[in-house]
């Protein structure tokens, strides 16, 4: 990436765009690049999708296809704010520290491929639907009807009355008994009205609506959603433990750093800031320290080893069980096993009706997949066969002192990272407040309500009996994962951070605390931006030269496949895809610890989870749920209508503003 710091200091980055065509299709770009040169920047845009337009398709020409992706993804990269500019001949895409810092042209950079879900039939069909009045219990009703009414809140405001009544509701193909319609009808409409563009996650999914019993028909107060946590994100592993690094700073002595000025000698008294540590235990803290937690984490990285290929099919994969110090002959014979079948991955299915886990374990799919990870596992093994030290404090030290050594340590790690992540954690995936009940900080609430016991019991109640699609095709027998939920993690949408986040630190009865912690900041990779006419148009030209689907949306392909589909299309055309998958539009990591000792629990060192809460008991469950709505009703709701016109804010309040017929 040239990170351009020309004369402009607001140009962030600068990449040159020249996609590998070949014969006609390079001629016409280069025509439609030198024709750009005497185009108004303004206008450019316009001359690209006219280009795109003319084009037409005969049948399953890659190079044609190549071409019209070229186009595409130009198209894109435009609405997610990259500058065009020709720079002799040559087309050189720029982006700006305005496009990413400014919170308006975040939200229309992701409001393009939004609103042309509002285009095709189905979204427009359905919210006409949802938007039509409808007769239901001898009532008028429709999605309107499920909007707060903001001159109901008023009036309890100005009576000193109970302003709202919230409550959680689990989102099911139930219907809702205030207007008949679906709840996850009612959920798909209010997620419509984000910015970000609507589209299902595979995984495990907890859909949520919160609701106030005050009003008629219970209208909807804000929405969340959890989903699977991504695999990966180093300012979350590092604190839980799961890095290499992590084990360092705890293998490191303790020191608190402080900086002070010191004067230079014959330099007329200029200074220089000095970093100066100091420790904060003594040598024989420190010894006893590092030497207790060796004893811990040694064992437990030797224990997710074996766990993890205890968890593979190997019958078929020439590898015996008892094996303790496995050969470098073996490792070599599985990578060469796992390319074999990697080749022969294409068009992949699961039988997902009523799979045979053995049979699924020894699909090319999953022997590819179990003859890496076996071959990484006993690579791992060895490297733990030959560290050296007479103890584990030693043996430790010995491994992080190289770098095959760190590499190992990593794989055991992620070997338990992989388990946990699939099973006690989320994402909170959608989170916010639906208009009037914004201004009443209802932001705060739904992000609290999110982290709740009631959500915690319902993870659990959803997924304790749920056989692992994955786990279960790697090990050839049916396998059920944990389900006790004890972490969730997040991201706010703009690099500033979330006002519905920040400050959330709610006391509990039982000595515990909800708290959004802020990790650190990543920018992060993404394919929102990216328009359906593009990932279409990558899937016929990555099929054509596959030979075949290698990408086919099922279990065990890999994460993403939206990701991998872009990922791979921008590279086949020869652009460079870190470049233009990254946001550039840094977020804010935030982490929610929902048990005790959930850091315990995550690495390993307890197998109980502490939630300080009874999770079999539905009135507890219950009691400290309201806890959170109380605490935020005092905490929040209240000092807002101290420090706020809430009439006029109130006031203000349109419905034509959120339904999505207006759009």
């Amino acid at each position: 990436m040239e990170h351009a710091r020309e004369s402009d200091e607001q140009i962030i980055t600068s990449e040159s765009f020249t996609p590998d065509l070949s014969g006609e299709y390079a001629e016409r770009y280069n025509a439609l690049i030198k024709k750009l040169v005497g185009v108004l920047p303004a206008n450019r845009v316009s001359a690209i999708r006219k280009e795109k337009d003319s084009i037409t398709e005969q049948g399953e020409n890659i190079e044609q296809l190549k071409y019209k992706a070229a186009l595409s993804v130009l198209i894109d990269l435009s609405q997610q704010g990259w500058i065009f500019n020709i720079e002799e001949d040559h087309l050189v895409l720029k982006m700006e520290t305005d496009n990413i810092d400014d919170k308006k042209m975040l939200r229309y950079r992701l409001s393009t491929e939004r609103n042309a879900q509002f285009k095709t039939d189905s979204v427009s069909n359905f919210i006409h639907r949802m938007e039509k009045d409808k007769k239901y219990q001898n009532e008028t009703v429709s999605i309107k009807s499920l909007i707060g009414d903001p001159k109901f809140l008023l009036q309890k405001i100005k009576n000193n009355e109970r302003v709202c009544e919230p409550y959680i509701q689990l989102v099911s193909n139930d219907r809702d008994e205030y207007t008949g319609y679906k709840l996850s009808d009612i959920w798909r409409y209010f997620r419509y009205t984000w910015s970000i563009p609507y589209r299902t996650m595979p995984g495990r999914n907890l859909y949520y609506i919160v609701r106030d019993r005050l009003q008629p028909h219970h209208p909807v107060m804000g929405i969340f959603a959890l989903g699977n946590s991504v695999l990966n994100l180093t300012v979350r592993d590092d604190d839980i433990g799961w890095t290499v690094e992590a084990i360092k700073q705890n293998m490191a002595r303790r020191v608190n750093t402080s900086y002070c000025e010191q004067t230079l000698s014959e330099t007329d008294g200029k200074t220089i800031r000095v970093k100066v540590n100091k420790p904060t235990e003594t040598k024989e803290e420190f010894e006893q320290r590092t030497s207790e937690y060796a004893d811990k984490i040694y064992p437990l990285l030797l224990k997710n080893i074996a766990s993890a290929i205890n968890d593979l099919y190997v019958k078929d994969l020439g590898y015996h069980r008892q094996t303790r110090y496995p050969k470098q002959e073996q490792v070599d014979q599985l990578i060469a096993m796992a390319a074999e079948y990697a080749q022969k991955s294409i068009n992949n299915k699961n039988n997902e009706v009523s799979p045979n886990w053995g049979d699924e374990a020894q699909s090319n799919l999953f022997k590819r997949k179990r003859a890496s990870e076996l071959a990484k596992l006993l690579s791992t093994r060895i490297t733990f066969n030959k560290a050296q030290g007479n103890n584990n404090k030693e043996k430790l030290q010995f491994l992080l002192s190289n770098e095959e050594g760190r590499k190992a340590i990593n794989t055991a790690l992620i070997a338990n990272r992989k388990c946990k992540i699939g099973s006690n954690m989320m994402d909170i995936i959608v989170c916010g407040s639906i208009p009037p009940y914004n201004e009443l900080l209802g932001g705060k609430l739904i992000s609290m309500l999110a982290c709740s016991p009631t959500v915690i019991s319902d993870y659990t109640n959803r997924y304790s009996n749920q056989v692992s699609e994955i786990a279960s095709r790697m090990k050839g027998k049916e396998v059920i994962r944990d389900s006790r939920l004890v972490y969730l993690g997040t991201t706010s949408l703009y690099a500033t951070g979330s006002s519905q986040y920040n400050r959330i630190k709610v006391p509990m009865s039982n000595g515990g605390i909800i708290e959004f912690r802020k990790m650190g900041v990543t920018e992060g990779y993404g394919t929102v931006f990216f328009s359906k006419e593009t990932t279409d148009l990558f899937s016929r030209i990555l099929e054509l030269q596959d030979g075949g689907k290698r990408i086919n949306h099922v279990f065990g392909e890999g994460t993403s496949p939206r990701f991998r589909m872009i990922s791979r299309g921008l590279s086949t055309i020869g652009i460079k895809a870190d470049a233009f998958l990254r946001h550039y539009s840094p977020r804010i990591v935030y982490s929610i610890n929902l048990a005790k000792n959930t850091n315990n629990f995550l690495m390993g060192f307890d197998d109980d989870v502490d939630y300080g809460f009874d999770i079999n008991d539905e009135n507890d469950i219950e009691q400290k749920t309201q806890e959170i709505i109380e605490f935020w009703y005092t905490r929040w709701l209240e000092k807002r209508l101290t420090t706020v016109d809430i009439d006029e804010r109130l006031n203000a309040f349109k419905l034509s503003d959120i339904l999505l017929g207006n759009i």
